[in-house]
């Protein structure tokens, strides 16, 4: 017998019900007084590029023009008011998800990345931490959004077909994408792949940079 030749049903089945598990969080936080932060903290990022133009190489393409930072900023006087806001932000995620309270979050790292025109960073995940983060400080127009793909590589072994007339539900999705916001803070799990899209501001000189603000903290045992 074939599935066509199947009768119909027309007992009465029930409710479907549904649970959903292992979700994958990604939070953001809009600053109020996003303009007097990012004036401050443009003007000490580029402090730090004028003290070290070459920079290092991690997911930026250095030969693009792609501008990274040493990874020590938390540490200096300059980004310290940003650094407080940043651990208040994860210390009240940790409180929502039940951190154990004989842990504290600290932050691991802290780097500054300049992107102009035609540069990009490449899909990377940010190993040996619990959570990861962004923080926008210039973004020009079509500068370039954040693409976060799904974790579950067994998902892509046999897709669903989709119907096309319809936008798809949040649950079928394969990539999300977050456009850049100056003033803008977006944290989510050290796991999770992402990349960024390439700067294709037609501006000139600075202005046309996507300058930013990226970083790492964990869990310690308090003291």
């Amino acid at each position: 017998m074939t599935d066509k030749e199947l009768p119909q049903v027309n007992a009465p089945l029930g409710p479907i019900k549904r649970e959903s598990h292992f979700p994958t969080g990604i939070y953001f936080r809009d600053f109020n007084d996003a303009a007097e932060v990012n004036s401050h903290l443009l003007e000490a990022v580029l402090a730090e590029r004028a003290a070290d133009e070459t920079g290092i190489s991690r997911s930026n393409v250095s030969k693009l023009g792609g501008w990274h930072s040493q990874t020590d900023l938390h540490r200096k006087p300059a980004f310290a008011d940003f650094s407080a806001r940043l651990l208040a932000t994860v210390t009240d995620i940790g409180t929502s998800l039940r951190y154990d309270p004989a842990y504290e979050i600290a932050i691991d790292n802290m780097w500054a990345i300049m992107n102009p025109p035609g540069s990009y960073n490449r899909a990377h995940i940010h190993p040996n931490t619990l959570w990861s983060g962004v923080y926008y400080i210039q973004v020009p127009q079509e500068s370039g959004r954040i693409v976060f793909t799904d974790p579950r590589s067994q998902a892509l072994t046999a897709p669903a077909m989709f119907d096309p007339s319809q936008p798809r539900t949040p649950e079928s999705w394969s990539e999300v994408f977050f456009d850049p916001r100056p003033g803008r803070m977006i944290l989510f799990p050290n796991w999770l792949y992402h990349e960024v899209a390439a700067n294709m501001s037609e501006l000139i000189g600075l202005a046309g940079e996507r300058v930013i603000l990226s970083f790492n903290l964990f869990q310690r045992r308090r003291k």
